[in-house]
């Protein structure tokens, strides 16, 4: 009880810049938006387009266009600042809603807008995300804040594919990307409150690529590839994977999904308290080691009780790997100082990179493969973000 009483006391004493809470209460609405949309994105677009290779096309497409314009994105960034640079993501992110309640007119133009809309919305938004959240999140409680932040957002993560789940049973994606939208135009409200900030993207983009391919870069590159590389079978091929097992059920897809999320949310407030207490670099092995072995347990499922229960496993392994790694990430970035954006641009381009290679080797194997060699891949995948010291 005791123990308790001293974890509630000790989020009291966060200190939350308001700069942070207007960050983060933005970002949970954009969230929640996408999380409505985005766990039933790969199946409409398997649905519509009837081919894998060509869901994973769509998304090589986005993470390529991204991997070669974020660092012009970056310099962009210098000249509107990164206030606005986030204004201007949310209104294209608009559009991008509105491309897909218009996309089964004609499914071949609006993968393209969606495509660079995808493109340019990462774009503009991530660098000046990743570096005012590293600016403005406290150095010494960065772990317990986090895991507050983390557990806002589960629970709106319990919601969120419960309602895509409904409304697609009973009405149409069109309905999820204007539920989308509306909650992607309410967010711009807290970005209005954020503070000025300044930052100066130095290199030029033959500079970022020497800096990207630089030895000494080698190991945080490959482990951020990693983490791109699971992450990315975890949005398409997991989703997919239990929608054809679940017979095709929007609803039944939704339940289960927020029933793994309710299990992780309590623990994650406990993970965020122990990550001031325990040295990240560890948890984030010992979080590999479980995230990997969940793949590979996800391999062996043939019903819904094995979903739920490989799920919840994998849940508890996530919780001790993002959560800690969300909060190393953020520590690695502020000590960079000055070129916090530049270390921010070398970790997107790398997440990216990683999802590219490994959404290729996936659809080759696919060839002679069911689609749980995915999971096989990102089993050995995750062992490598242990390289993130």
């Amino acid at each position: 009880m005791l123990f308790k009483m001293s974890i509630v006391q000790d989020y009291k004493k966060l200190g939350f810049s308001k700069g942070l809470i207007s960050l983060y209460s933005g970002k949970l609405l954009l969230d929640f938006g996408i999380s409505i949309f985005s766990l039933f994105l790969p199946i409409f677009l398997f649905k519509t387009y009837n081919n894998i290779n060509f869901v994973i096309l769509y998304f090589v497409a986005t993470s390529l266009g991204y991997f070669i314009i974020l660092p012009f994105g970056a310099r962009l960034m210098n000249i509107i600042g990164l206030k606005n640079s986030i204004f201007v993501s949310i209104i294209l992110r608009a559009f991008y809603f509105w491309v897909f309640f218009n996309f089964l007119k004609d499914p071949l133009l609006y993968s393209i807008l969606a495509i660079i809309l995808v493109i340019l919305i990462r774009s503009l938004f991530w660098l000046p995300f990743h570096t005012e959240a590293a600016e403005l999140s406290d150095k010494k409680s960065r772990g317990k804040q986090f895991g507050i932040i983390l557990s806002i957002a589960s629970f709106l993560g319990i919601i969120a594919p419960m309602i895509g789940g409904l409304v697609l049973e009973n009405y149409s994606f069109a309905t999820l990307a204007i539920l989308g939208l509306l909650s992607t135009v309410i967010s711009l409200i807290p970005f209005f409150f954020l503070p000025p900030l300044k930052e100066e993207y130095t290199w030029t983009f033959k500079e970022t690529l020497q800096y990207f391919f630089h030895p000494f870069n080698r190991n945080m590159v490959v482990a951020y590839m990693s983490d791109g590389l699971a992450n990315i079978v975890q949005l398409i091929f997991w989703p997919l994977f239990i929608f054809i097992l679940l017979d095709e059920k929007y609803q039944a897809v939704g339940y289960i999904t927020a029933a793994i999320i309710l299990t992780g949310v309590i623990l994650r407030l406990f993970i965020g308290q122990l990550l001031d207490k325990f040295n990240k670099t560890k948890l984030v092995k010992v979080g590999t080691i479980l995230n990997s072995t969940a793949w590979l347990l996800k391999v062996a499922v043939v019903s819904t009780l094995q979903i739920f229960f490989v799920s919840i496993y994998h849940a508890l392994a996530m919780i001790v790997l993002r959560t800690s790694l969300d909060t190393l990430v953020y520590e690695k970035a502020a000590d960079r100082g000055h070129y916090i954006d530049e270390y921010t641009v070398i970790k997107e381009m790398a997440i990216h990179l990683g999802k590219i290679i490994g959404l290729l080797l996936i659809a080759l194997l696919l060839l002679f493969f069911p689609l749980q060699v995915s999971f096989v891949i990102a089993a050995i995948a995750s062992l490598f973000i242990i390289l993130l010291k």
